[in-house]
């Protein structure tokens, strides 16, 4: 028993099995061992095959050594470690040849190198000697940093210098940019590539649109971490979806793609708009997409003008540094004239500044000059600067200068402030600020306003909860000049509590606010408030009532609300019979529905409304009706004519939503005089769609006691395919029978082009602004004009 022990320990230890000089020794570990043919043949299972000398282990399921041809196969789960040559390879039969010194695997086969590359492949060779691996086999390599290598019929990967040679490979980068070749040679050490047939399938959205299918193809390729030279070259962005040929093309001698300078260059091209040669380009350029800011010539867009003329805007991006950068927009004028616009930005640790200011001179000298600077003194410290200056009144309507930059938002109010917020806690916050501003249609001596200081403090006070409720302070104010000899300052403080909403098991939902407003003012010659001094207290008491229900019919739910509002306010009110406050039903049951929050609506009042909507399943809003009124004790001559407040009875307002279908639905806004006789106030906004045909017309309509005033307007868009669409618009004053203006515009517009032309003619008169018929003409290529996005490109380290 104990000999038998014995040889079974030696042999689970090892096997020395070798005769052969050519042969290295081969170790088992295996619990069983069987030698057959006087030793030339060795068979074990489950166990690690040892050539020491090769620094090479192998773990198999079952093991067939052939001393006399110096070969071993291995089978099942094996795991082949070379540790000489950093290597491991995972198949399921793998044959060793000592003579060769060669590895053969059969079946799938997965192979781990240095932690660097990963290939997958089938029936591969493994030549140690001359440290290669080859396959015919469709292949699959990839490395630490995401790209994926496809070799469709097989490769030869030169392990020791980093080199892979097939006859057609893919390459997909870490950003899925998919690159096909033929007769490749990929250096992986050195990022060098050599190939034919190059073909590069951008990722959808590496130029910025989802919605493209960029595509570059050449007849051979040259790559380095410098730059890649690709030989006629076909490049689009454009994509081929239902479409006979792409939108655009460029086709060129060279490409190159200037990793240092991140440039994509193009010399001796032909640029190709639905495949028909259009223009010669002796070379161009553009920024690769993995330039946020990169300096060029963005998009350029003719305009042709009754009153200015024609002209053509180029404008010109300059990145100045990390942080600031410019776009300069010179508009050249036909006629000589021009204007310089430049809009700066600039980007601070805390703060973010944006400038806009241009330079025109023909009979007199022309500016402007819009600024903003916004950002935080710390976490709960904000501030604001804006100035807004301009030379000449009309200067910003006769140029249009708004449709050149975004941060002119108006052409005939000028804004300029420092505004300053603190948080000093969740529950408080202050607000201060200093404004001026000018109002470009009155006469020098009325148009300016200015306001110094102007402040809201707010504080929320916890309570305790057998309160119900919340509790919050406000106090405002400001000190105001306007129209030259008009002074206001005022001083608001407001003590508010809402309750929390009170639900009785029946569903009626009821709450409260009571509301106590100090109210001080020192004002001459104001048309708001009295001349001097003035201090007033005013309350107000709100209770609100609501009883939502809900109906189920076939299929759609239907919700029915009547809603009660009791209003008390026992203080004395101001005045305000004058102001031009309308109400409707969307501000009816509003705390401040006067529009003044220096006031509050002297009285006693109650205010009813009902609420429907009819929804399907879906909970999509398919009809709504609301009607309100309110109901006053007695007049009160002080409230605004406008709301009927003054009334002890308001008018009759409300509105009306009806969904027809997907393509029609119809809102109504109205005002009806108390007693029916009239209607003060409609407005209609109507869409209708026939098949491609969309349509939107907005009616607004004020009469008797509101005003006098009827406008209608248009918004059609005929959708010609899906790349092509006519759109008109206008406006017309149906009281004095004039038109406003028209617009009617064609655009083509594709993931990769943009074609549009735009006819408008304005017929009103603005001081020195007379009718015009303009037309503007625009084409934008992309990725030419629109460069978005931040990926790096397989060719890059």
């Amino acid at each position: 028993m104990k000999i038998n022990y014995f040889i079974k320990l030696l042999f689970l230890s090892y096997i020395f099995v070798n005769s052969n000089l050519m042969a290295e020794t081969v170790f088992f570990d295996s619990k069983n061992i069987k030698i057959e043919d006087r030793g030339n043949m060795v068979f074990a299972t489950q166990g690690v095959a040892k050539i020491p000398t090769k620094k090479l282990n192998i773990e198999g399921e079952k093991f067939v050594y052939d001393k006399k041809n110096s070969e071993l196969t291995i089978f099942d789960n094996v795991k082949y470690l070379d540790k000489e040559n950093n290597v491991i390879i995972e198949t399921q039969k793998l044959i060793y040849n000592q003579i060769d010194n060669t590895i053969m695997s059969y079946s799938e086969t997965l192979i781990k190198m240095e932690d660097k590359y990963e290939i997958n492949s089938f029936d591969v060779m493994f030549e140690r000697n001359l440290k290669k691996i080859s396959s015919k086999d469709l292949t699959e390599v990839n490395d630490k940093i995401n790209n994926k290598f496809i070799f469709e019929d097989g490769l030869i990967f030169d392990t020791k210098n980093e080199i892979i040679y097939s006859t057609k490979s893919a390459i997909t980068d870490q950003n899925l940019n998919k690159y096909f070749f033929e007769y490749s040679k990929i250096n992986l050490k050195t990022n060098e590539i050599a190939g034919k047939e190059i073909k590069i399938d951008f990722e959808n959205s590496f130029f910025g649109d989802a919605d493209n299918d960029p595509l570059l193809k050449g007849s051979s390729i040259i790559s380095n971490d410098n730059n890649t030279k690709i030989y006629k070259t076909v490049f689009s962005t454009c994509s081929t979806e239902n479409k006979n040929c792409r939108g655009w093309e460029l086709q060129s001698e060279t490409f190159t793609h200037d990793k240092i300078n991140k440039l994509f260059e193009y010399e001796k091209s032909w640029f190709k708009i639905f495949n028909r040669k259009v223009f010669y380009l002796p070379y161009f350029n553009h920024p690769d997409p993995t330039v946020k800011r990169k300096s060029g010539f963005l998009t350029p867009f003719y305009k042709g003008s009754d009153n200015l003329g024609s002209s053509i805007n180029i404008p010109y991006f300059y990145s100045i540094s990390d942080s600031k950068d410019l776009t300069f927009k010179p508009r050249l004028y036909f006629d000589n004239d021009f204007i310089l616009q430049t809009e700066y930005r600039e980007a601070f640790e805390e703060s973010d500044l944006i400038a806009d200011f241009s330079f025109n001179r023909k009979e007199n000298t022309n500016t402007h000059f819009f600024s903003e600077l916004e950002g935080r003194i710390d976490n709960d410290t904000k501030y604001k600067i804006q100035i807004q200056n301009v030379t000449n009144d009309n200067y910003l309507k006769i140029h249009d200068i708004k449709e050149y930059t975004p941060i002119v938002k108006s052409d005939s109010t000028l804004l300029s402030f420092i505004n300053f917020e603190k948080d000093f806690d969740e529950y408080t916050n202050f607000e201060s600020a200093i404004k001026i501003y000018e109002d470009l249609s009155k006469d020098d001596n009325d148009k300016y306003q200015y306001i110094f200081p102007d402040f809201n403090f707010i504080k929320d006070i916890s309570l305790d909860e057998s309160y119900n409720g919340n509790f919050k302070f406000l106090s405002s104010g400001f000190q105001k000049i306007y129209d030259t000899n008009k002074y206001e300052a005022l001083i608001n403080n407001d003590f508010n509590f809402n309750s929390f909403d009170y639900v009785t098991s029946n569903g009626l939902k009821t709450d409260y606010s009571l509301l106590l407003k100090n109210y001080n003012t020192y004002s001459e010659n104001s048309n708001n408030y009295e001349d001097k001094n003035d201090h007033e207290i005013f309350g107000t008491f709100l209770l609100k009532s609501e009883f939502p229900l809900k109906n189920v019919s076939g299929n759609t739910n239907n919700f029915l609300k009547p809603i009660f509002q009791f209003r008390f306010s026992p203080t004395n009110g101001k005045d305000i019979s004058s102001s031009d406050t309308r109400i409707g039903y969307d501000n009816l049951f509003s705390a401040n529905r006067i529009g003044r929050s220096d006031m509050v609506e002297k009285g006693n009042s109650i205010t009813l409304g009902i609420e429907y909507e009819k929804q399907n399943f879906n909970n999509e809003k398919i009809l709504g009706f609301n009607l309100g009124n309110v109901i006053r004790d007695k007049k009160n001559e002080d409230l605004p004519s406008k709301t009927k407040l003054d009334q002890t009875r308001s008018d009759l307002v409300g509105n009306l939503f009806y969904k027809f279908s997907e393509n029609i639905e119809i809102k109504y806004n109205f005002s009806y005089d108390r007693d029916l006789d009239y209607s003060n106030y409609d407005s209609v906004n109507a869409k209708f769609g026939i098949n491609k045909l969309i349509t939107n017309f907005d009616y607004i309509s004020e009469n008797h006691d509101i005003g006098d005033s009827e406008i209608i307007s248009n918004d059609t868009e005929f959708i010609l395919s899906d790349d092509q669409a006519i759109k008109f618009k206008t406006t017309k004053d149906l009281k004095d029978d004039f038109t406003q203006f028209y617009k009617l515009s064609y655009e083509y517009k594709t993931d990769c082009l943009l074609a549009n032309f735009e006819y408008q003619k304005k017929f009103f008169r603005d001081g020195s602004l007379v009718p015009d018929e303009s037309l503007v003409f625009l084409i934008k290529f992309i990725p030419f004009a629109e460069l978005r996005g931040t990926a790096d490109t397989v060719f890059d380290n």
